[in-house]
């Protein structure tokens, strides 16, 4: 004989509700008003490490043109970076050429560009050993509350702080 307690037992069903699918616009509200102030409390601190960041990157960008200035300076007996401080762009120039096209720092980084001394444009010229034939400059870079500084010697040695 087979016993008639085959599958689920109907006893164990009682007093069990089922619960409705999905979520109610309490569940949600509450939901997006806690993520709401976690990336308020988040943002701050982040934006600070992405304008930190945007300075670095800027600031790399300006110490490779100078190194890619003496290099093309080497090999066309000299160059010059052009600095524009109010447009915070810069490009490379040999012979009256164009070698490097204009870099747009604002536009690529958001960063505006300070230069000790005040003028609005700076040619820092490469004989053809590469040296430098410029008095000592420091180019700040700044965003938000974060800044990166680079100082080149007279002789257009880099250095980044």
């Amino acid at each position: 004989m087979v016993s008639p307690r085959r599958g689920v037992h109907r006893g164990a069903m009682i007093g069990r509700r089922h619960l409705p699918q999905g979520t109610s616009a309490v569940e949600l509200l509450f939901t997006l008003t806690l993520l709401g102030i976690l990336l308020g409390l988040a943002y701050p601190p982040l934006r600070g490490k992405l304008d930190g960041f945007a300075v670095r990157g800027a600031r790399e960008s300006l110490a490779a043109a100078v190194a890619r200035t003496r290099a093309v300076a080497v090999a066309r007996g000299g160059a010059e970076l052009v600095v524009d401080v109010a447009g915070a762009r810069f490009w490379v120039e040999a012979g009256g050429d164009t070698v490097v096209p204009p870099v747009h720092l604002r536009e690529q980084y958001g960063v505006t560009l300070v230069v000790d001394g005040g003028a609005e444009r700076h040619a820092l010229r490469f004989d053809g050993r590469g040296l430098g034939r410029v008095a000592n400059r420091t180019f700040r870079l700044q965003r938000g509350r974060a800044e990166a500084r680079l100082t080149l010697s007279a002789h257009g040695r880099p250095r980044r702080w």
